[in-house]
């Protein structure tokens, strides 16, 4: 889960520049070495493993269930982790063999020449085992080939307050025209009341995303589209831009203590946002703190001549193998079954990405008395509907939005407003990250 990641990673600054580098050498500049011979497997080499304080038990976990794997864990900041492998690149040494990332567009930097360190996992990881994730792996999977294993999923739903929707006399939103028209109705009907609130770098996920508004459209390893003038990107400026006026829609961000404020007095009546919202947002009685019996998930709304409601996603991690790895056949070993393994996942604090552990974990839903309607069914669809349209880049997303739409948005300015700025801004970071850009 995330409301603000990549943006505050020191070694941003940096990567622009090398990636200039790999896009015009093809070569790994500040390596060590240019080549590297063929390691045989060692099945008896430990497997060294690089992780967050969270995903700690689960490898931890892996040890206990599989003791004739050797393996060391270390916690890493996550913050940290690129520049770290970055410097084992340099000194030729000290790759970590598994990785948990929390940065899903990792994975695209992790695969590219300047880090040369994922591997390929698709000839290692068994077919069925592909195919059972939600998603088949989209964010991991760069130029067809599979990079990583997703943790968990961060599909976007619409979190209601069901009794307050009933006492009112709406009805949950099916398309987004019907969004837009209620937040007209509440407007006038119950001003004060919101449906949203906007004002952070959620705006792209919950709803420039599911749009399929091409900010990180990747076409290929090289080349991306950026397009703020795409018909998926204005519609979305133009719902929200006048209900951001009217007020329906707020300019806070979902996470601003005066957005708590509204939800625990009970005028927050909907927010599109991630599944792991439902547990650490609107249940937490330090943030939004919904009582029991009030909050209900309802699917994204569908945009008008579509047939499907896509979500975005806000979160999610991953699992990297080394290419470094002398103990491959461990490594990915200990990455499928942290991925997969349903005794961990079925406990795990987010929204599992391997179907058959969803389904585990969602069974501790629906008998938690804390919603007002089991969310599991929405819940699991809506895991299947992340749109595809975006995909994880070399050049970062949250900074660039939250200087333009973002600030537009609490600045009292439109979201139209900050598009040129943002196609700008987006456009000069995909190609010093070395891709072509295309319209």
């Amino acid at each position: 889960m995330r409301i603000r990641r990549a943006s505050a990673r020191p070694w941003r600054a940096a990567i622009p520049a090398l990636l200039a580098c790999v896009a015009l050498t093809a070569t790994a500049c500040g390596s060590s070495s240019g080549k590297e011979a063929a390691v045989k497997d060692d099945p008896n080499a430990t497997v060294l493993v690089w992780t967050d304080s969270t995903r700690q038990p689960a490898f931890q976990a892996f040890q206990k269930a599989n003791p004739k794997t050797k393996v060391k864990i270390k916690v890493v900041d996550p913050a940290s982790l690129l520049s770290k492998i970055q410097l084992a690149n340099r000194v030729g040494s000290g790759w970590p063999d598994v990785i948990f990332d929390s940065l899903p567009s990792d994975v695209a930097s992790l695969s590219s020449p300047l880090f040369k360190y994922a591997q390929p996992l698709n000839s290692l990881v068994p077919r069925d085992v592909q195919n059972n994730f939600a998603t088949h792996n989209a964010a991991c999977t760069i130029d067809g080939k599979l990079y990583c294993l997703q943790n968990d999923l961060a599909q976007d739903v619409l979190w209601y307050n069901k009794p307050l929707m009933a006492k009112f006399g709406y009805q949950v939103p099916k398309t987004w025209d019907e969004y837009q028209a209620l937040g007209v109705r509440v407007a006038k009907e119950h001003p004060g009341y919101i449906i949203g609130a906007a004002g952070a770098s959620t705006v792209y996920y919950d709803y420039l995303w599911s749009s399929g508004c091409p900010l990180q459209s990747v076409v290929s390893s090289t080349q991306v589209t950026i397009n703020t003038k795409d018909p998926k990107c204005t519609r979305v400026a133009s719902l929200l831009d006048p209900l951001l006026a009217n007020g329906s829609v707020s300019r806070l961000s979902p996470v601003d203590p005066a957005t708590y404020k509204l939800a625990q007095s009970g005028k927050l009546l909907m927010q599109p946002a991630a599944s792991w919202f439902g547990q650490y947002v609107f249940k937490a009685k330090a943030s939004y703190g919904f009582p029991n019996g009030e909050l209900a998930a309802a699917p994204m709304p569908t945009w008008a001549g579509e047939t499907t409601n896509f979500s975005g996603a806000q979160g999610g991690g991953i699992y990297v193998v080394s290419s470094h790895a002398k103990n491959k056949t461990g490594a990915v070993a200990v990455a499928q079954w942290v991925a997969t393994n349903n005794t961990y996942q079925s406990t795990a604090p987010t929204y599992p990405a391997y179907i058959p552990a969803a389904q585990a974990w969602l069974a501790q839903l629906k008998a938690d008395p804390f919603y007002a309607k089991d969310p599991s069914a929405v819940l699991q669809a809506a895991a299947g509907k992340i749109n595809p349209a975006e995909g994880p880049t070399r050049y970062p997303i949250e900074g660039p939005v939250n200087s333009t739409v973002v600030a537009a948005i609490t600045g009292g300015q439109s979201i139209a407003s900050a598009f040129p700025a943002l196609q700008t801004q987006l456009s000069g970071l995909a190609q010093t990250a070395g891709y072509q850009v295309a319209p």
